[in-house]
């Protein structure tokens, strides 16, 4: 019943719901502290007040303990991303699909159970556990759209990841806000489980990718059979598989660990991991800025406008995500990613220069302020984010692609968690100049870089892409040893050109 068999609408209708409930697991819980923020304040503080400690926590206490409950989860996806690797490469995408929204379940659980019997502890770990199963339910659904979905909407099917991302921020902000479930944190916190049992009831009834089939379980009936499942039955089937086939060539695979050196040395990998990892450098500001963007407009505004304020930002962000996917497959990753980068970052001056102003010049500038915020947020939401988490897929052979993809995710991961967990201590010690250091400098540097080295993937097959970065040379293995790891496609244009396949 589930089987799109060639039909689009079906197949994007699928690749829809399971986006939205795979990102449900990471998004939603990194979105709602947003507007429930005095919520969570008033359930931290009174569990101490009832331990004994007269008055609650300092504003300082609180707000160490507030960030490291939210930054916890920045350690935990970085256990997720590193391990995934494992899990994709033994069990399969859709078997690591399922096992991680099951983990995330669990967490969930544990975070209804602390914030209703007031263990502000047991949330520490409820998080730990849920971005764990988040980091690597993320990686493995990029891996898994790329992998079913044909190279033409290859790029909208993987922006579709972060719509569906921006879509749930907005539901977790709005549910968040104090009139609507922000008082009732158990009723908040459970909306999480009802997408998490929906999550594994419809990944148990997918198949696994025709790709994965192929060149890791050697399975050509049931990667026939899979391709069959999501694409139809159709005379391209035969040209996808040669085109797999061409991929995995020769390729030469490797565990995780002993794939990283063998990354750094090889050249095209190396570019392809440099340019995922400035990629994803500039994405850093969304998280920290969804957890404080209400505290920081706070600065100038009533709490509740400050809410809302932060509402319109994330539905914004959300709005232009969906003009960009139908955009990303018609311009380009290259010139859209850059652009938007760009603008982004001079976005966030802006936010800078009218916060200055309205406390020093004239108290109208706050206006400027949430201006700017929106325009961050389109910014963000049009190109910027949903390119950045799936441009390293389109860089990597199959055989190192989840390890190149598991390595960029987490050192960003840790990067993240740095800079988020010094966000609001910061931002309370300096104001609005911790955005300079943070944020403003590092994606200025990552944007020169990826000027210079980001090359375009837009309707181009995988072993097309590598053979650019490794300056067109015509080799056969990925070692270091050897030369590279393309395929020769000379003499066989009209092959690689007619290729449907999902890389």
């Amino acid at each position: 019943m589930l089987a799109p068999r060639g039909n689009r609408i079906k197949f994007f209708a699928l690749c829809a719901a399971l986006t939205c409930l795979a990102n449900f697991q990471d998004s939603y819980p990194n979105s709602y502290p947003n507007t429930a923020f005095a919520s969570f304040q008033n359930f931290i503080n009174q569990s101490y007040i009832d331990r004994g400690i007269v008055g609650g926590l300092s504003q300082f206490q609180f707000t160490w303990i507030w960030s490291a409950i939210l930054n916890v989860w920045a350690i935990g996806y970085l256990i997720g991303t590193f391990t995934t690797p494992f899990f994709t490469e033994r069990f399969g995408r859709r078997a690591t699909l399922i096992g991680a929204n099951t983990g995330s379940l669990l967490g969930t659980s544990l975070a209804i159970v602390a914030v209703s019997c007031g263990v502000p502890e047991l949330l520490f770990v409820a998080r730990l556990c849920s971005s764990m199963a988040s980091g690597i339910s993320y990686s493995s659904l990029i891996l898994f759209l790329q992998e079913t979905t044909p190279t033409e909407i290859r790029g909208m099917t993987s922006f579709l990841s972060e719509t569906a991302y921006l879509g749930v921020s907005v539901l977790g902000m709005g549910l968040g806000i104090e009139t609507v479930l922000g008082r009732k944190l158990p009723f908040l916190i459970g909306i999480h489980a009802i997408a998490g049992i929906t999550a594994v009831a419809l990944m148990s009834c997918l198949k696994e990718t025709p790709k994965y089939l192929l060149i890791n379980k050697s399975d050509n009936k049931a990667a026939s059979e899979a391709l069959e499942y999501y694409r139809g039955s159709t005379d391209a089937n035969e040209k996808v598989i040669d085109s797999i086939q061409k991929e995995a060539k020769e390729g030469y695979e490797a565990p995780f660990l002993s794939s990283i050196p063998m990354i750094l040395k090889t050249s095209h990998l190396r570019r392809a991991f440099l340019v995922g990892f400035c990629s994803m450098q500039i994405t850093l500001t969304i998280i920290p800025i969804n957890y404080v963007s209400t505290i920081v407009l706070e600065a100038h505004f009533s709490p509740q406008m400050a809410q809302i304020s932060s509402f319109v930002f994330i539905s914004c962000n959300f709005v232009a995500s969906i003009f960009g996917m139908f955009a990303v497959d018609r311009f380009g990753r290259r010139p859209m990613l850059l652009i938007f980068g760009l603008l982004n970052v001079l976005f966030l001056c802006a936010y800078c220069l009218f916060d200055r102003l309205a406390i020093y010049v004239n108290e109208q500038f706050k206006y400027g302020c949430v201006v700017s915020l929106v325009g961050y947020g389109i910014t963000f939401g049009g190109a910027l984010g949903p390119i950045a988490f799936f441009i390293t897929s389109e860089l990597v052979p199959q055989q190192f692609r989840s390890a190149v993809q598991a390595m960029v995710y987490t050192l960003n991961t840790a990067i993240n968690f740095i800079f988020s967990f010094t966000t609001l201590p910061l931002y309370r010690l300096i104001d609005v100049w911790s955005f300079i250091p943070l944020f403003i400098v590092p994606s200025l540097l990552a944007l020169v870089y990826l000027f210079f080295n980001l090359p375009e993937t837009k309707g181009r097959e995988i072993h097309e892409i590598v053979r650019e970065l490794t300056g067109g040379r015509n080799v056969d293995s990925v070692a270091p040893e050897k030369k590279s790891d393309v395929i020769d496609t000379e003499g066989k244009p009209d092959e690689a050109a007619n290729s449907e396949a999902a890389i």
